[in-house]
């Protein structure tokens, strides 16, 4: 397969639009997933637009991901489309069929404007006719081939033919395959093409192969002394709120890992430093940490998290595309160390965004990716979380039967968890969606239920409830 940025573990994956990234599965108020506080909507809307300063991000370009480096040919994914047909046994009839759409799709990426969309168009019926060959083949349906091309036109594809441009990082490695030529032209250009902290990109394929990907999720302790000692002390420190002394013992972790070059230490300790600025709202310095975190970065879950708390930055202060963009970056990494809980809190911030913007068609996609993925995790606090805010989020979109049947699943889940606060909760923003279609017994009802939950779990939260209980 090629080093995913859509992880063997979504299966499939397939992206509803052009551009799709605490993972611990923990539920978030509704208050702070939908209103994004004192660094939000509110800020956004503040800006003057004479004075304000768009903040540029670590590399002083638009984008923290050099997004030049993933940069695919489209000569290379025509030719790997060629060897994938051969690769899984396609009899020559369809291999022909198969060949004058990819023919097409070729012609038009030789002129001098090649049209996009007809090269698209050519690709995705190609693989159309490859995932019925395969469908049959196992009798049983599939889109693998659509999912992998979907993928592709999520990176930067260069349209315009050049045979002699590989990516190393999106070259299909198939049995008995010689890519020599190929990855001796990568090698050529590597300093050019390849890149270690982006992500690649493309879904799962018959007959490829690959790195197995990281699997740890160990927490990381430096073995040196004095860095360990300094470290300990530093998130000792920024537990307490004593960001200034927990800053200094970082920034002494910091200078020895620079001395020993440790780079793991590096990593570790950057990010931790782009959390305290990130808590204090220093925002351009904690984009400057986390993207630093990430250029010594080896672990796959640290990487996730880097992307993932840009990506909440950049959310925060309404910038869709490179919120958009670190999402997927995170959820990319999280794929590869198989970190589903990251995987679907990313995918269920990306939903929000659009519903945020009342796209309720992504939204709701977004969710039922989301949705699926939490179910391979197994987690019921997991599964709970992610219920819950989309039933946050159907409220706001005015899907009221939609958001009932949410909260009626996290509670579920959460009562499975024995989470009876959280379960409690559900039931009582299920009594406000209840009341608000006018059917006030059932509203007071529900209210009723998560007053006794919270009553039973000897819960503080059952007086909340128990002042709401009159308003009903």
């Amino acid at each position: 397969m090629y080093n995913t940025i859509y992880p063997v573990n979504i299966k499939p994956y397939v992206p509803p639009q052009k551009k799709p990234a605490a993972a611990n599965g923990e539920e978030t108020s509704q208050t702070s997933d939908l209103q994004r506080g004192n660094r939000g909507l509110e800020e956004y809307q503040k800006r003057d637009k004479n004075n304000y300063q768009t903040p540029q991000y670590p590399n002083g370009k638009k984008a923290s991901i050099d997004y030049s480096k993933s940069r695919v040919n489209i000569a290379q994914i025509i030719n790997d489309f060629k060897n994938t047909a051969q690769a899984i046994g396609t009899p020559d009839y369809i291999v022909e069929e198969v060949d004058q759409y990819l023919a097409m799709a070729q012609t038009q990426s030789l002129k001098d404007e090649p049209n996009k969309k007809l090269i698209q168009t050519n690709l995705k019926n190609a693989s159309s006719i490859l995932d019925d060959f395969i469908s049959k083949t196992l009798n049983k349906n599939s889109k693998v081939v659509e999912n992998w091309i979907d993928a592709l036109f999520l990176q930067q594809v260069d349209y315009k033919f050049d045979e002699n441009v590989i990516n190393p990082d999106f070259l299909v490695k198939l049995p008995g395959k010689d890519n020599s030529k190929a990855l001796a032209i990568a090698e050529k250009n590597a300093e050019k093409n390849t890149q270690e902290n982006a992500p690649a990109a493309a879904e799962q394929l018959p007959a490829q192969t690959t790195t197995e990907p990281s699997k740890s999720k160990t927490i990381y302790i430096p073995e040196n002394p004095e860095i360990k000692k300094a470290f300990i002390q530093g998130k000792r420190l920024a537990t307490a709120n004593e960001s200034q002394k927990a800053l200094a013992a970082f920034g002494f972790a910091l200078n020895i890992a620079q001395n020993t070059n440790d780079k793991q230490a590096q990593s570790m300790v950057c990010f931790e430093i782009g959390q305290i600025h990130d808590k204090n709202d220093n925002l351009e310095q904690a984009l400057q940490y986390y993207h630093q975190s990430l250029e010594t970065a080896s672990d796959n879950n640290l990487k996730a998290k880097a992307y993932y708390s840009m990506a909440e930055i950049y959310n925060d202060i309404v910038y869709f595309e490179p919120a958009m963009n670190h999402y997927y970056a995170a959820i990319s990494f999280a794929g590869q160390a198989e970190n589903l809980n990251a995987q679907t809190k990313a995918l269920g911030n990306i939903a929000q965004m659009y519903a945020e913007r009342y796209d309720k068609n992504n939204a709701i996609e977004y969710f039922h990716i989301a949705k699926g993925i939490a179910a391979e995790t197994k987690n019921n606090k997991t599964l709970g979380a992610i219920y819950s805010k989309s039933g946050d989020t159907m409220k706001m979109l005015e899907e009221n039967v939609n958001a009932l049947n949410d909260y009626k699943e996290s509670s579920r889940y959460y009562e499975m968890a024995e989470s009876p606060v959280k379960m409690a909760k559900n039931y009582e923003k299920a009594a406000y969606v209840m009341s608000k279609l006018g059917n006030s017994a059932k509203a007071k009802s529900l209210m009723q239920k998560a007053y006794n939950i919270a009553l039973s779990a000897n819960s503080d939260y059952a007086e909340i409830i128990a002042a709401e209980l009159t308003k009903i």
